[in-house]
């Protein structure tokens, strides 16, 4: 009888490996928000290196990088779905208690990107650049209430 228990026991935990190690119902909006944070950066810089001038720009580059920021925007506050605070994210609790506080932030960065994304169908840089200043300011008083500075998982 002991020789039969102690050989159920690894096929026991064989059995039961996949219930300890199934995935986290949160890492899809974890990966899918970070995937969209990843892209809003990529374009934001490509914008930031135009207004700089250490990025050649032409009239399609600027409104093609707007117009993705901008759409990036509305898809942002996506991935905060209730509990995805837990696991490999650098995003605060707080998100959740504030939620109010927090999607209004994610809207004024709409807002700027939509203005940004406006302002450069002209082409101008100039005309951007300082659109930009205020999607930077939206951008930096979202990051500096809510993301943590490590993952908390």
């Amino acid at each position: 009888m002991f020789i039969r228990i102690l050989m159920a026991l690894p096929i026991a935990a064989v059995i039961a490996l996949p219930s300890w190690a199934a995935p986290s119902p949160f890492e899809e909006p974890i990966r899918y928000r970070r995937a969209a944070m990843v892209m809003i950066k990529v374009h934001y810089d490509r914008l930031s290196q135009m207004a700089k001038g250490t990025r050649p720009t032409t009239r399609d580059e600027l409104q093609r990088n707007a117009l993705y920021l901008e759409q990036l925007s509305r898809v942002s506050l996506d991935g905060f779905v209730p509990g995805s605070h837990e696991g490999d994210t650098k995003a605060s609790a707080n998100i959740w208690k504030e939620w109010q506080n927090f999607k209004s932030l994610g809207e004024k960065f709409q807002g700027a990107a939509l203005r940004l994304r406006d302002a450069s169908q002209s082409g101008d840089v100039g005309a951007a650049k300082g659109v930009l200043q205020d999607v930077t300011r939206a951008c930096k008083a979202c990051h500096d209430e809510y993301k943590l500075n490590a993952p908390t998982g």
